[in-house]
């Protein structure tokens, strides 16, 4: 710019020269050069918008401008970043949830080329598939780039420093990374034909192994046998489950190759790149007609359907709670909205004079709306900031909801967090909440009567104009999006505290659970695990403060349970007849005693039908008595299908309904066998349930001495009390009931806070108002019923249209409720009544001020 006014100076002096050699004075020739040039100053401003970018440099300095009258109003300013910060925070922390848990995509190269390939019988019912078919598969394969097999899970003991440990391990074929397009974050993949290795999950490498990087190498013993950890997969690899632990390498024999009738293993491809979805199912119809062809007996009527390849799914249930609590940050993104444009628009009603100005000098509207604009958005950028650490605190309480022991329906929920997608999101989403709260504001202030607004009347001239009755009608919708949150919110509480007191049909008070899985490596199944078992309930028996001990193969509401299909009375043996499906629960001498289950006829197992070459025995619910015998004693009789030494079961006792899958269901008929009667039957999940005279959670210790005492390789795992059991079996609810609850206390702060900042305003508007009515005669009480009456009349609309609103939205809860009708009178009643109060209190401040208003000082103001 120094050259310019060098260049310009030049040019007067040149001008001014020409004016001396025609005999002009010196002041006459340089008055004659000015005058010649024109106005300089002009000719710089305009040399300097051809040679710069002005509307860079323009927008930087409103946006200087719009920082520096922030910082002039810290009150506003503060109030405004919080509220926003709260909305920013709520909204990216589930969307967090929502991108981990629906949104996620598999995270494998290329996986648009994945497919999985089923094994489908004649009658259309889906299974695994044998290892010979995925033998042939492999060499018959023409459309995939490479095929690969693994199984769901298999749990195995993990010994050596520390405690013994169950982990969950994934056989997967040796390629099974390379086909996904996966590379170890430390380490290697399997290589063909390798046996004894084991890659970790990232997750328990890191909580297992404090992420130790000297980790690859090391010997680990599982099931006694040594396996050297060779990787550590990526976070994020959710193959076969996304609690997977660790993945070892799939071995199949000649015998399991030439195995065309046993399903086990899952089956993923890679097509090649020109192959479609079609052509290569044409390709597999071809290779299943090849294989019925050369085995008839078992590959007959079989196909293999190829669908594209899908991560695990989340539950319905889970499902629509996530879905419920995004409607529900919507909401509070609204109120956020309503709240902090009614600020701004009580702010701007007091910029009347300094808009007018600036219009006069020359500011076009567009140019006043893109400063309130601006503004607005530096507003929302700061609380970006607070909201994301909001955000990353809120997820970490969240994902404290979700039990530790419960691994089959928690969806990775543990695992969300914040990453780059999360914070551009909450970047994005920032940016635009700036420029949507201020664009209302912005369009009513830019709407500007010059000639008031130069006058300072328009300070007063919108006290009870449209500026109010906006602001008004803003806190009107605040309240009725508080309502339906507040109503949703109760209802789900209310459902959640039913679903914690509901009746169990046992006594889960003072009972200590420990699962015991069985060292298959160590013990055989038949009398030498339950020798171990039971010298373990021995020395837990004996332990003080024990009342009465058993085991279980099933704990009610762990999620795992089994169902045996049997013939109802009258059926031949041998023949189709009607079958009843019940569970199947295998149990021990004193599990009825400790869960105190009522025994209503007969007796419980006794010691003598332990012994190898004793009767099958077995022990009915009440609903299984009445659905299976219809009426009839069901004491005595002969069950059949239920021994697995294909004899008769004697019913030998019946004991009450106790509810086992969840606490929201009804009991199920239900069939309890004595352990040493079937002692292979899902070993893994053996489960003491230990009842105490006092703390059952102080025994942990002593007990877990005990079966160490017996064999101090034995996992001795979830240590937890029944009622803890049950509260995890709860946690879906318990997730949604605690994070609605949290929006619905937002929503509630929120309203107050507009409640508040419209009788602010109006006070401030209305000083003149309120002195002449003082002058007048006008009371302490007149001045309070004045302004309360204004903000309770603001709460009555808004609670009646949320009440509305409420009514018919409430409806979409009714599936996650438990006990609780959606139109609840007493929820309703109560949300409006809370809102009233509060309103009530958020009108006591302002409402002070004005009765303090001095009428001498306000009408000499005026």
């Amino acid at each position: 710019m120094d050259d310019l006014e060098e260049e310009i100076r030049a040019h007067l002096r040149m001008e001014e020269q020409e004016n001396l050699e025609s005999d002009m004075s010196p002041e006459d020739a340089h008055y004659a050069a000015l005058r010649r040039f024109g106005n300089v100053t002009l000719a710089e401003e305009r040399s300097r918008d051809m040679w710069t970018w002005t509307p860079v440099e323009t927008l930087i300095q409103d946006f200087r401008y719009g920082l520096r009258q922030l910082r002039r109003n810290p009150g506003f300013t503060i109030i405004a970043l919080l509220t926003l910060a709260l909305g920013i925070a709520a909204t990216t922390a589930i969307f967090s949830i929502v991108d981990s848990v629906l949104l996620h995509s598999a995270p494998y190269q290329n996986s648009n080329q994945l497919v999985e390939i089923g094994n489908q019988s004649p009658r259309g019912e889906r299974d695994l598939v044998p290892a010979g078919d995925f033998n042939d598969w492999q060499e018959q394969n023409q459309a995939f780039q490479g095929l690969a097999a693994y199984k769901k899970f298999e749990f195995r003991t993990l010994n050596g420093p520390g405690q013994p440990d169950e982990v969950w391990m994934s056989p997967v074929s040796t390629n099974f990374f390379d086909l996904l397009g996966v590379n170890p974050s430390l380490g290697r993949t399997f290589a063909a034909n390798e046996t004894s290795v084991v890659i970790l999950s990232h997750e328990y490498w890191r909580s297992h192994f404090a992420s130790d990087n000297q980790i690859i190498g090391r010997k680990l013993a599982l099931d006694g046998q040594p396996y050297t950890v060779i990787g550590v997969a990526p976070d994020g690899v959710e193959l076969p489950d996304p609690n997977t632990q660790m993945w070892t390498p799939l071995t199949l024999t000649a015998a399991d190759k030439a195995d065309h009738e046993q399903e086990s293993l899952n089956v993923i491809g890679r097509l090649e790149p020109a192959v479609t979805l079609p052509q290569a199912q044409a390709a597999m119809d071809v290779v299943a007609r090849r294989l019925a062809l050369q085995y008839p007996k078992t590959n007959t009527g079989w196909t293999a359907p190829v669908t594209p390849f899908q991560l695990p799914g989340v539950g319905g249930v889970l499902r629509a709670a996530i879905l419920a609590l995004l409607g529900a940050v919507i909401f509070v993104l609204l109120i956020v909205c309503a709240n902090v444009a009614s600020m701004l628009l009580a702010r701007g009603a007091t910029r009347h004079t300094e808009m007018g100005i600036r219009a006069a000098l020359g500011a076009r509207r567009w140019r006043l709306i893109r400063q309130l604009v601006l503004e607005s958005v530096a507003l929302a950028g700061t609380a970006s900031v607070a909201g994301v650490a909001l955000a990353w605190w809120g997820l970490r309480l969240i994902t404290n909801l979700v039990p530790e022991h419960s691994r089959l329906d928690t969806h990775a929920i543990h695992r969300i967090g914040m990453n780059l997608p999360v914070l551009a999101f909450a970047l994005a989403f920032s940016l635009l909440t700036g420029i949507t709260v201020a664009l209302l504001p912005a369009l009513r202030i830019s709407n500007l009567n010059l000639n008031e607004s130069l006058k300072g009347c328009g300070r007063t001239s919108d006290a009870t104009g449209r500026g109010s009755r906006l602001q008004g009608a803003l806190v009107v919708c605040e309240m009725a999006l508080a309502v339906v949150l507040l109503v949703g919110a109760g209802l789900m509480i209310q459902s959640f505290q039913r679903l914690a007191r509901a009746p169990t049909g046992f006594v889960p008070d003072h009972i200590l659970t420990v699962r015991v899985p069985l060292l298959k490596y160590k013990y055989a199944p038949g009398a030498q695990s339950t020798r171990f078992y039971q010298e373990v309930l021995q020395r837990i028996r004996a332990l003080p403060g024990v009342v009465s001990a058993g085991m279980a193969n099933n704990l009610p509401f762990t999620g795992f349970h089994t169902t045996v299909i049997l013939p109802l009375p009258g059926s031949a043996p041998g023949k189709p007849g009607r079958t009843i499906g019940v569970m199947e629960r295998t149990v021990s001498a004193g599990y009825f005693q400790a869960l105190e289950i009522p025994l209503l006829a007969g007796r419980e197992f006794t010691p003598p039908d332990y012994d190898p070459g004793a009767r099958c025995v077995r022990i009915i619910n009440q609903a299984m008595a009445r659905q299976y015998w219809s009426g009839e004693g069901a004491l005595g009789k002969e069950l059949y299908g239920a021994c697995p030494r294909n004899a008769p079961a004697l019913i030998v006792g019946i004991v009450a309904d106790s509810k086992q899958n969840s606490v929201d269901s009804q009991p199920q008929p239900e069939l309890y066998e004595p352990y040493a009667q079937h002692p292979s039957f899902a070993s893994f999940l053996i489960t003491f349930v230990i009842r105490t005279h006092g703390s059952a959670i102080g025994l942990a210790g002593p007990v877990r001495r005990a079966i160490w005492q017996v064999d101090p390789d034995q996992p001795a795992i979830e240590v937890r009390t029944m009622d803890g059991v049950i509260a995890d079996s709860l946690w879906q609810q318990h997730f949604s009931a605690s994070v609605l609850g949290v929006f619905a206390v937002i929503a509630l702060v929120l309203s107050a806070i507009g409640v508040f900042g419209v009788l602010s305003y109006s006070v401030s508007r209305r000083t003149h108002e309120i002195g002449v009515r003082s002058a007048l005669g006008a009371t302490t009480s007149d001045i309070l019923r004045l302004v309360v009456g204004e903000g309770l009349l603001l709460t009555v609309i808004g609670v009646a249209g949320g009440v509305i609103a409420a009514l018919g939205l409430t409806r979409l809860l009714a599936s996650l409720l438990y006990g609780v009708k959606p139109t609840d009178p007493a929820t309703f009643g109560g949300v409006a009544v809370l809102l009233t109060l509060v309103a009530l209190l958020a009108c006591y401040l302002p409402a002070r001020r004005a009765t303090k208003v001095d009428p001498v000082v306000s009408l000499r103001y005026e």
